[in-house]
């Protein structure tokens, strides 16, 4: 089959590119031929990746293109799915064109299937990161949050005059017009289908045992170990926070902080005025290809969103390399770590819980090497690479054309 993986940002953000990643090797071991369809800056990596150019560029533009139509990218990839004549397109981010995206899958006559990779098509709050930390009016916002709010009533009040009328008007084409959904989360698919989302597929993402080996070697370090987007939606602060406190009852204990953000140069400001940097390492972006490095030399993995998190692809890799994990109990991140057995959860309200299970879980004795064995056994028998295939596959050959 020919495979249009269509993501609406080339650049590796987070889990849906690292996914789409994985997804074009795999698929062509299978012996498929996946192309990635794209927008982005950067040259193309592989001569199977296109990236068009970004046509949404000013604020107007913007606005236009996420909430309207952009004709030019309207014509750029209706043009490509001319030319490559594909068996099936799989939608993953389309946000920045969805209107003139889905019209040209249409046009043209594509079968088609979306992931959904997040929660930003049932709750507008999601594109505002920073409403997470010390927020007036936030602190209950998890107990709130219906997920399935156009209104967005825990956003600054000018925030909300536009998404009652562009929210739900996008959310109302997407549901209508896609003929299949895939959430890689059972949470995810209990949101989607609240909201009127029909067809929805639980299909759980997979692991490459191959890549993430598990180093038995590993010394008894007390070494934390953050990756993902530094923001303040993945609390990373209260990380922060709980090790700093935690460096008076456990000396040795270090953070390393892997990844880009907003928060990035916040935090390396605090660093430095707090002279926190013998215990606290800012890494920075780290390629997909070297964060084994991280966790081959790290203890604990701790995932600490205070946002409704779609699943955590970040947590079972770490799985897969024998870490301990840690996370808070919102979203998908409960399906993998389940507390007690294969990891700790912590309430993503209440920033002292953190701080008590990173220390459990570093003197506790006997309690990472049990988590950790049970982890690794769950991957193997929930997110194997085999189980994922076959259903997404079956997908691929049952999709429909656009109505």
């Amino acid at each position: 089959m020919k495979i249009i993986l269509y993501n609406d940002t080339y650049k590796h953000l987070g889990g849906a590119e690292t996914y789409c990643l994985e997804l074009m090797d795999k698929l062509e071991n299978l012996g498929h031929e996946p192309i990635w369809l794209s927008h982005g800056e950067e040259s193309p990596k592989k001569n199977s990746h296109i990236v068009l150019p970004i046509f949404n560029e000013g604020k107007i533009n913007y606005f236009k293109s996420k909430y309207f139509f952009n004709w030019d990218a309207y014509h750029a990839i209706k043009e490509q799915l001319e030319k490559l004549k594909p068996d099936v397109i799989h939608l993953h981010h389309n946000r920045y064109y969805t209107f003139s995206v889905m019209k040209a899958i249409k046009d043209v006559g594509v079968p088609v299937v979306q992931t959904i990779h997040d929660y930003t098509l049932l709750c507008p709050s999601q594109y505002y990161p920073d409403l997470y930390y010390d927020t007036p009016g936030t602190k209950k916002r998890k107990e709130n949050c219906q997920l399935i709010c156009s209104q967005g009533t825990c956003l600054p009040f000018k925030s909300r005059i536009g998404h009652p009328f562009a929210h739900d008007r996008k959310r109302k084409k997407i549901r209508q017009q896609i003929p299949k959904f895939i959430a890689p989360s059972t949470k995810l698919k209990e949101y989607l289908e609240k909201a009127g989302f029909e067809n929805v597929d639980f299909i759980p993402f997979f692991i490459d045992e191959n890549r993430w080996s598990f180093n038995s070697e590993r010394e008894n370090e007390n070494i934390i170990l953050f990756v993902g987007r530094v923001e303040t939606n993945k609390g990373i602060h209260h990380l922060v926070d709980a090790v700093i406190e935690l460096k008076e009852e456990i000396p040795d204990i270090r953070l390393i902080i892997a990844g880009d953000g907003s928060q990035l140069e916040v935090l390396k400001k605090r660093v430095k005025d707090e002279m926190l940097g013998d215990f606290i390492s800012l890494e920075g972006f780290v390629n997909y290809d070297s964060i084994n490095t991280l966790y081959e030399k790290s203890n604990v993995l701790v995932v600490p969103s205070l946002d409704m998190e779609q699943f955590g692809l970040i947590g079972i890799e770490g799985l897969a390399s024998g870490i301990a994990v840690i996370g808070s109990n919102v979203g998908g991140i409960p399906e993998w770590c389940i507390h007690e057995e294969t990891g700790l959860l912590f309430d993503s309200e209440n920033p002292a819980e953190l701080k008590v299970q990173i220390k459990r879980m570093l003197l506790e004795k006997g309690l990472s090497s049990k988590l950790t064995k049970k982890g690794m056994q769950h991957i193997r028998d929930i997110y194997n690479e085999k189980q994922h295939f076959d259903k997404l596959l079956s997908l691929y050959k049952g999709a429909k054309k656009m109505d």
